[in-house]
């Protein structure tokens, strides 16, 4: 079945990568600290590109000693690796699957999220969205 290159279809546009994608990269990423003047909210993540995401994997694939590096401050992120033995697999696909199976550069920025507007999405609901032109803003 024909499959349209997304590198034609949306070459400058974001890549909002949602579903399992944000369940495995988001609590791998630093959380930011709370902002002095304002406490409730947070300052944002900081950006992706594929090769970042190829980092994570390469550090989550070096095992707990690697882990113990990146993350021993972080008790949420050593949790969710300790307890996901399929971590290693999993973000090495992501990877592949950007970098080789839709060909986008290393250098490509890519976001996660989870909703738009209060709505969760998978990756057909995003994909609908994207093609009518809504507006996505990410509300993770």
């Amino acid at each position: 079945m024909y499959q349209p290159s997304l590198l034609e279809t949306f070459p400058n546009g974001k890549i909002l990568l949602l579903s399992y994608f944000y369940d495995r990269i988001q609590p791998l990423l630093p959380q930011p600290p709370l902002s002095a003047s304002h406490p409730s909210s947070s300052s944002p993540p900081p950006p992706l590109t594929v090769s970042s995401l190829a980092d994570l994997a390469t550090d989550v694939c070096l095992g707990r000693a690697s882990w113990e590096r990146r993350w021993a401050d972080d008790q949420v992120a050593m949790e969710e690796l300790s307890g996901r033995p399929e971590y290693c697999l999993d973000l090495t696909y992501m990877h592949a699957l950007l970098r080789l199976g839709y060909e986008f550069e290393d250098s490509r920025g890519v976001e996660i999220g989870k909703q738009v507007d209060g709505t969760e999405l998978g990756w057909a609901l995003g994909a609908a969205i994207a093609m009518v032109g809504a507006e996505l803003t990410c509300k993770a």
